[in-house]
C-alpha cells in the first residue's frame, strides 16, 4: 500500500486553512512523511505532532513521534493511538478511501480524541464531473494512476456519505467544504443550490468535533 503514502509528501494547504488556529497535540494518520503535520509544528500551530504511516521511518524532522502502522489492524491502531494520545486534533487526509472499513477506523481514532477535539477528513468526490461525464456519455469508469479514480481506492464518497463517515463514533460536524473552489463560481453555485460545487469538487473536507 505504498501508493497511499505518495499522496502525502506535500503539505495540504487547503486543509491547514480549514483548521482552527491552535491545534494542540496532533495525530497525522496516514500522512506519509508527515508534511502537513510538520508544517503545523513548524508554524507553531501544533504543540506535538505524531505520525502513523507505513513509511513512518521517513518522517520529517519536525515530527515528534512516528509509528509504522497497518491501517487495517484496528486492535493495534487502537493500542498505538491510546499510547500516544489523547489528541486535540487528528488528520485523516486522503487515506480512508484506501481502507476496507474506514468507518471502523474513524471510530477507533475517536477513542483517542479529547472531548472538544477535532478530526479532519478528506476523501474523493465520486460526484465529480471527471467521474460522472465519462460514465454517463461513454459508459466508462476507468481507474487511473492518481486522482478520484485512483486504482488503489477501495471507497468513494458523495457529500452526504463523506459526512456520515466523519460522524462515525458520535462525532459532530462543524464544517464541510470542497477542495479550493474558484471565487468566480461562487455566485453560480448559489444559483444552482450547491449542484455546481458537487459537480466540480474533487474532494470533500469534513471537520468534526467530539462532544464535551
Amino acid at each position: 500500500m505504498e501508493a497511499i503514502s505518495s499522496y502525502h509528501d506535500l503539505v495540504r494547504h487547503d486543509a491547514l486553512s480549514f483548521l482552527p488556529p491552535q491545534l494542540g497535540r496532533v495525530l497525522d494518520f496516514g500522512g506519509g512523511i508527515g508534511a502537513t503535520a510538520a508544517a503545523l509544528r513548524g508554524a507553531g500551530r501544533a504543540d506535538h505532532a505524531v505520525l502513523f504511516d507505513q513509511v513512518a521511518d521517513k518522517a520529517l524532522a519536525e515530527i515528534d513521534a512516528a509509528e509504522a502502522v497497518d491501517f487495517e489492524d484496528l486492535e493495534k491502531l487502537g493500542e498505538l493511538a491510546g499510547r500516544h494520545g489523547p489528541f486535540d486534533t487528528i488528520l485523516a487526509l486522503d487515506v480512508l478511501e484506501h481502507l476496507r472499513d474506514p468507518w471502523a477506523v474513524i471510530a477507533v481514532l475517536e477513542t483517542a480524541l479529547k472531548p472538544g477535539g477535532h478530526i479532519l477528513v478528506s476523501v474523493p468526490n465520486v460526484s465529480s464531473s471527471v467521474v460522472l461525464l465519462p460514465l454517463l456519455f461513454h459508459d466508462s469508469f476507468e481507474y487511473t494512476r492518481s486522482g478520484v479514480l485512483d486504482r488503489t481506492h477501495l471507497r468513494w464518497f458523495t457529500r452526504k456519505s463523506a459526512i456520515k463517515l466523519a460522524q462515525a463514533g458520535g462525532l459532530v460536524v462543524q464544517r464541510v467544504r470542497t477542495n479550493p473552489f474558484p471565487r468566480r463560481k461562487i455566485l453560480l453555485d448559489k444559483l444552482t443550490l450547491g449542484l455546481l460545487t458537487r459537480f466540480i469538487a474533487m474532494q470533500w473536507l469534513v471537520l468534526v468535533r467530539k462532544p464535551g
